[in-house]
């Protein structure tokens, strides 16, 4: 399976750091194929420009759309890993939305609506929050699991694997945060593969 993994966090060393250390190392122990695509890292734009606009409009991807629109299409299953902040996505990775699932190469119009373009593939959304799960179960988990699912992926026809909480990731001990890293793991080996590939 080829995976592409849209990874988002300041701190090397921190929680959201071993989730990923760890994924990559099941992913390629497993013999998957992978990209790991660190956001602050590769130092990505998440302004949508009116330059962008226009030169998507004319056909002329700008270069760095283009180049993570490759990687999207390569992709069988894309992981996103990022803390939520104020109850959604950090800025970078809205902006990694806006920019790279863009009319023409993720989704387009027909006369009966929106058409997706991104069929056939699966994404898998893995969040650590600063609260508690029960001050999330209060709606906020339902209300941002509809955005992502319907309002996001489903839009470009990607499915929306159940998506991953781990709360109360300060005051997490070493245990807890094992058993998130094994939830993670676990979850990775229950979707369905091409071929004879195994998680």
């Amino acid at each position: 399976m080829k995976v592409l993994i849209i990874y988002s966090n300041h701190h090397e060393g921190n929680f959201n750091w071993q989730l990923l250390e760890k994924l990559k190392d099941s992913l390629l122990h497993n013999g998957h194929e992978l990209i790991v695509r660190d956001l602050y890292q590769i130092d990505f734009d998440p302004v949508l420009r009116t330059k962008d606009f226009e030169m998507i409009s004319s056909g002329n991807i700008p270069a760095d759309i283009e180049k993570e629109q490759s990687f999207v299409s390569w992709a069988d299953a894309m992981i996103f890993i990022y803390p939520v902040w104020w109850g959604g996505m950090p800025a970078i990775v809205k902006g990694y939305i806006d920019r790279v699932f863009s009319w023409g190469f993720a989704y387009q119009s027909g006369i009966n609506g929106v058409i997706p373009l991104l069929g056939g593939k699966k994404a898998v959304v893995m969040n650590t929050l600063g609260q508690t799960r029960a001050e999330y179960e209060r709606g906020m988990f339902k209300a941002m699991n509809r955005i992502n699912a319907e309002g996001v992926f489903g839009f470009c026809g990607i499915e929306m694997v159940e998506p991953l909480y781990f709360a109360s990731i300060h005051s997490a001990g070493d245990q807890e945060k094992q058993e998130y890293i094994r939830q993670a793991i676990n979850l990775l080996n229950a979707l369905p593969v091409k071929e004879k590939a195994h998680f």
